[in-house]
């Protein structure tokens, strides 16, 4: 089915193809003339009228909070839709259609809307090629476009991503529109230009081999230039011409007419790939901010893209908050990564993230510690940035423990929704964190400054300085509980005496003393990997987080220098394929946390040494939610 114009009438569709002519034509000036941040990032006063009969809560925004969602992978609502034949669907493996759509999402949408995030991040929309060129995965995720004017039929119809879209924003749910203006599907074999056969290509205008770049596959061996990023095929899909005034205005006037459904906002696939001067172009002709994906680690190549675009998702905060909360190094690199906050036009505006679509799941890298992702959870929701949760988060999905990411990870981190609960931990911590989030104004818009950084303690407050209103955040990925005296910022007009409430624990408060290079101070303890947030004045509302259902596995064993104990078993986070490392605590004594075991479940495992070498006798049964001693020989 066709995308049917969404304008007020056919002059209207054509004034806008004029339009995105023109800011064609202006692109070769773009590049001549850099924008400066100011102008470059702004987004165009004029709003676009959606033509859904719900209103828009408003276009995407600082202190919102975004839901990743893969239509495919979330809910199935109109099974009709699943197998179109051409091999693509298979539910039993995850690099094949499942059967998720529109309609499955917009039956979830109170679900989503009671986390109590503020925004949609949907797959991409348009119509795909069925299977990638080797016939080896299926366009499941939405990024091996064929028509980019059509709906994807594996997910609906128009009317159907409208009744979503409408049904979203009547919940006071924004959403955004992933767009992928770099390339379509696989269809030009290497350097190729002809279609062979010609039926193999992507749907009228874009099926003329000029539109497309034709230097072959990008390399990412660390010796490209921005050109050739810019000119190679990303992953083998063929890379678009969008200097080509064709090329830019079909897309520009296409995606304007996703837009025009209601979308809130952009999200540009591979932004990198795409000229920055055209990303400029094109968020002006959207009229919704825009953030683009530049996968890349380094501050000073990422922070450029913001001169040219709302947001930008914040890559070198992923990885460095990963390490720092999965992994537990040094707390230290977190204090480097914000120094270097100065660099971006708006770092309220970047869209930071634990994990995605195309990174393995955080408790893949985190052992499965629900404290560990509670902890980054806490940090992600409360630091500057619009975060975005990746959907599973909620119900702790684990990516079936695969933490490969050569080159991305695509298949264990993609995997279906299972469960709607809004009753778990990981549900209701994220409910509370989206709470005080809409609360404090701090939390939204404050400005970010550094109160303490030491290996495995780390501190910044949020500040709207205007109105003085300031939270506070502190951060250990420690084992141990960990007690530290810090200043109260400079700027800080908290009073001493003043008590602060933790809000993710209310019952747990310190009074600012006297004291200090600032002349204030509070003292907190901080528990194994916890995170704190600190606020004076009444809290929003009390809350006691949930008790934890945790199983401790504890060997009694001295394995000699140099050598560790592991843990294998038949429940999960345990597997007889490869062990969980226990830590040592001392005592000759080791010891493995988990909380996924549901309490009372008995279960078998079994202690190695190096996980290699298996304890003698039979397996241990253990009983989830509990302590287990074992002192086993080998």
């Amino acid at each position: 089915m066709k995308l049917i114009p969404l304008g007020s009438s056919i002059q209207r569709r054509s004034e806008r193809v004029i339009a995105a002519v023109a800011v064609t034509c202006a692109v070769g000036a773009l590049i001549a003339v850099v924008p400066s941040s100011a102008t470059a990032a702004a987004v165009p006063a004029a709003p676009v009228a959606a033509v859904g009969s719900a209103v828009s809560p408003g276009p995407l925004e600082e202190g919102d909070v975004i839901y990743q969602v893969l239509v495919d992978r979330f809910a199935d609502g109109d099974p009709t839709n699943n197998d179109s034949g051409a091999g693509e669907y298979d539910p039993a493996d995850l690099g094949f259609y499942h059967g998720g759509d529109w309609a499955g999402l917009t039956d979830q949408l109170g679900y989503i809307a009671d986390l109590g995030v503020t925004a949609i991040w949907l797959s991409p929309v348009s119509a795909q090629q069925p299977l990638s060129r080797d016939g080896n995965e299926a366009s499941y995720h939405g990024y091996f476009t064929a028509d980019f004017a059509t709906p994807n039929e594996h997910f609906g119809d128009a009317t159907e991503l409208q009744a979503l879209i409408d049904t979203a924003h009547g919940l006071g749910l924004k959403m955004i529109l992933d767009v992928v203006p770099n390339h379509t599907a696989d269809y030009l074999a290497g350097t190729s230009t002809t279609y062979s056969p010609t039926t193999y290509a992507p749907a009228a205008p874009l099926n003329t081999s000029s539109y497309f770049h034709h230097t072959g596959d990008c390399l990412f061996n660390g010796t490209e230039s921005q050109t050739q990023i810019e000119n190679c095929d990303l992953g083998g899909l063929d890379d678009l011409d969008q200097a080509n005034p064709a090329v830019s205005t079909y897309l520009t006037s296409t995606y304007r007419d996703w837009v025009d459904m209601g979308f809130d906002g952009i999200r540009v696939d591979a932004a990198r790939s795409v000229p920055k001067p055209w990303l400029a172009s094109f968020q002006t002709a959207m009229g919704v901010p825009t953030f683009g994906e530049v996968f890349v680690g380094d501050i000073d190549y990422v922070s450029e893209y913001q001169d040219y675009e709302w947001g930008v998702l914040d890559f070198p905060y992923f990885f460095d908050v990963r390490d720092a909360f999965a992994a537990d190094v040094d707390m230290n690199t977190l204090s480097a990564l914000f120094a270097q906050d100065y660099e971006y036009p708006n770092p309220n505006r970047l869209e930071t993230f634990l994990d995605n679509h195309d990174r393995a799941r955080f408790l893949t890298w985190a052992d499965d510690s629900y404290q560990r992702l509670r902890s980054a959870l806490t940090f992600l929701m409360t630091s500057r940035g619009v975060p975005v949760i990746y959907y599973g988060t909620e119900q702790a999905a684990d990516g079936n423990g695969n933490p490969n990411e050569n080159p991305i990870a695509n298949k264990d981190n993609r995997e279906d929704m299972e469960s709607f609960s809004q009753t778990g931990t990981m549900y209701t911590h994220i409910q509370r964190l989206t709470q005080i989030k809409a609360a404090y104004p701090a939390l939204q818009v404050g400005v970010q400054r550094e109160m303490w950084t030491d290996t495995t303690v780390y501190g910044f407050s949020r500040r709207v300085d205007a109105t003085a209103a300031e939270t506070i955040t502190l951060s250990s990925n420690s084992w141990d509980n960990q007690t530290r005296t810090i200043p109260l910022r400079a700027e800080s007009t908290i009073p001493v005496g003043a008590v602060l409430t933790n809000l993710m624990n209310t019952s747990d408060t310190v009074t600012v003393a006297s004291g200090g290079v600032t002349g204030k101070q509070i003292t907190v303890t901080l528990g194994e990997h916890e995170s704190k947030v600190f606020a004076p004045g009444t809290p929003v509302s009390t809350y006691t987080p949930a008790a934890r259902n945790t199983t401790r596995i504890r060997v009694h064993f001295d394995p000699g220098y140099g050598n560790s104990i592991a843990i294998r078993g038949d429940e999960y986070p345990l597997t007889w394929t490869a062990g969980r490392g226990a830590r040592y605590i001392g005592s000759n004594t080791w010891e493995f946390v988990a909380e996924r075991i549901p309490a009372g479940e008995l279960f078998e495992f079994k202690a190695l040494i190096n996980d290699v070498t298996y304890s003698t006798g039979a397996n241990v049964v253990g009983t989830g939610g509990s302590t287990i001693d074992i002192y086993p020989t080998f």
